[in-house]
């Protein structure tokens, strides 16, 4: 069977992957001329992790992981409120935990399957028709391509969802959040930055900084807003940026003054994508263009890859196209589905808009990691569907 996936993200990496280990002639294409690198910090848990397991990549993942020593919790004007050791919060899951780059982690699945799978960089979908046997996919360069099955891993704003279901904005929820992510060379903020993860907060605004490899630091900023009309060019989202967060203190005013020399400037409503339907006929969507959980909820990446192991598994378990992508939905959607709810429940915790509010997800964080306490916390009861 010839599958041709669309985006080459985490999702769409992970699936190259599985469909040429079960046989298939595997085509993937991206929009961007080469690998991305911008994202922020990740949290790696759950099913994802088990999908890497199988995979054979944790040993990977370790050499990517950041084994910060602390999460330190800072006030608008950085002054140390308290910390939180990160073995203890590692302990929460049973040590079955990474911190990475994003762009990382794209990297270790595009290196395990760069030579196996045939990639076109740089070209984008324009049109998809379909009929019993076949897709047909035309190229933005003119060109076409026929496959048995068309997947769209392009991300919250899909363009396979959009020619095959039709606006975005019909599937996208804006969860009432913005924000950025971008790496700076550290210059002078060397001695103000210890190996640990900073982050700084005050109603309805976050900022967050942590050292990594290469005499760098990786900046992620977090804010409360309702939807704008529009989405922001470049230099209008870093002037937004510079307007929330230019009254905090520490270090800020230096992160934001470096946000134009950033090469990987990310910056993107928090959202999340709901369908009632993940496919039609030969076209199937996975990863956020149609399960996108959010932020809030975390576990993008993780459920990213075991949307893909999902898929990848029934479609080889099941020689009827329709039979095999209906099974996908009915395995994976209802864990979708609760961790989006989360997700939306967690929004007000994960970023508090009052002072109480943010004493209280304080309080709470830091009895998390006691021991009497977290003997009783299991972060990883979300598995792999069976």
């Amino acid at each position: 069977m010839k599958v041709l996936i669309v985006g080459g993200g985490i999702a769409g990496l992970t699936l190259a992957y599985w469909m040429n280990q079960n046989g298939n002639e595997v085509q993937v294409i991206e929009k961007a001329p080469e690998l991305r690198t911008e994202g922020y910090m990740l949290d790696f848990f759950g099913p994802g992790y088990d999908v890497a397991e199988k995979m054979g990549i944790l040993d990977s993942l370790q050499r990517i992981h950041y084994p910060i020593s602390a999460l330190k919790f800072l006030n608008r004007k950085g002054k140390h409120k308290f910390e939180l050791p990160y073995p203890s919060l590692r302990h929460l899951f049973n040590g079955r935990h990474f911190n990475f780059l994003r762009g990382d982690l794209e990297q270790v699945l595009y290196e395990l399957v760069r030579e196996r799978v045939d990639f076109r960089f740089g070209v984008t979908t324009e049109d998809i028709q379909q009929d019993d046997e076949q897709v047909h996919v035309t190229l933005s360069d003119g060109s076409r391509e026929a496959a048995d099955i068309v997947v769209g891993a392009d991300g919250v704003r899909s363009q396979v969802r959009s020619l095959m279901f039709g606006d975005h904005h019909n599937y996208i929820k804006h969860l009432g959040y913005y924000t950025a992510a971008y790496i700076i060379h550290n210059s002078t903020m060397e001695n103000q930055l210890s190996n640990a993860f900073y982050s700084l907060s005050s109603p309805g605004l976050q900022a967050s900084v942590y050292p990594i490899r290469g005499d760098r630091s990786a900046t992620f900023f977090l804010y409360k807003a309702s939807k704008k009309e529009e989405h922001l060019s470049g230099k209008e989202a870093k002037d937004e940026l510079e307007n929330q967060f230019k009254h905090m203190g520490w270090i800020v005013p230096e992160l934001l003054d470096k946000a134009d020399e950033a090469s990987d400037f990310y910056f993107d409503e928090v959202s999340q994508v709901v369908m009632p339907r993940w496919s039609k006929g030969r076209v199937v969507l996975v990863g956020d263009s149609c399960q996108a959980v959010s932020l809030m909820a975390g576990q993008g990446a993780s459920l990213a890859m075991t949307g893909a192991y999902v898929l990848a598994r029934c479609l080889h378990e099941n020689k009827d196209v329709k039979q095999a992508l209906d099974k996908y939905e009915d395995d994976l959607k209802p864990q979708i589905m609760k961790t989006q709810a989360s997700g939306r429940r967690f929004a007000h915790y994960f970023l508090p808009d009052t002072r109480l509010r943010i004493f209280i997800r304080d309080l709470t964080m830091r009895i998390s990691v006691l021991p009497v306490i977290r003997r009783f916390i299991n972060m990883n009861r979300a598995r792999i569907p069976k």
